[in-house]
């Protein structure tokens, strides 16, 4: 196993989770890929190994996942999709594709730089993500609408 995996492995070791076959093909989907993964990819990979894994059990361990900071969870209209997080002491925030799925860091914290909450609110967490369309992809749909118009004038 790579690198990636065997760091996942001690981290859920050092939060005290029980290092189980599941956890360790989901650790082995996530160390495999740098991009964001479904939860059915996960369960149809676990599936393999241990047919009749139920999608309760996937999403509960991805769950556990995220509140032990390994791995982020983001909403896409399509449904969650889940990422390895970029790393345990690196505070970032994200521009994210929702054509292609790439992310481009935002290198600063809104929280930082002046968005405050109530006085009477203790922030505990948060997340910031801006979804829209990368260059490349916005010129991909340019030139696909323009194909779409040539054709109909012919």
């Amino acid at each position: 196993m790579g690198s990636k995996w065997v760091e996942m492995v001690e981290a859920m070791e050092e939060h005290g989770l029980r290092v189980t076959t599941q956890r360790k093909l989901i650790a082995e989907v996530f160390s495999s890929t740098n991009g964001f993964v479904l939860p059915r990819q996960i369960h149809s990979f676990i599936a393999k190994d241990i047919p009749g894994i139920s999608y309760d059990t996937v999403y509960r361990n991805l769950r556990l996942l995220v509140e032990i900071g390994l791995v982020e969870q983001f909403d896409f209209k399509e449904g969650l999709r889940f990422k390895l997080r970029c790393g345990p002491n690196h505070h970032h925030h994200h521009f994210i594709c929702v054509e292609c799925y790439n992310t481009y860091p935002l290198d600063f914290c809104p929280i930082d730089k002046g968005i405050k909450p109530p006085e009477d609110f203790e922030v505990i967490s948060h997340k910031f993500e801006v979804y829209g369309i990368c260059a490349e992809c916005a010129e991909k749909n340019m030139d696909l609408s323009l194909n779409k118009e040539t054709h109909k004038t012919k």
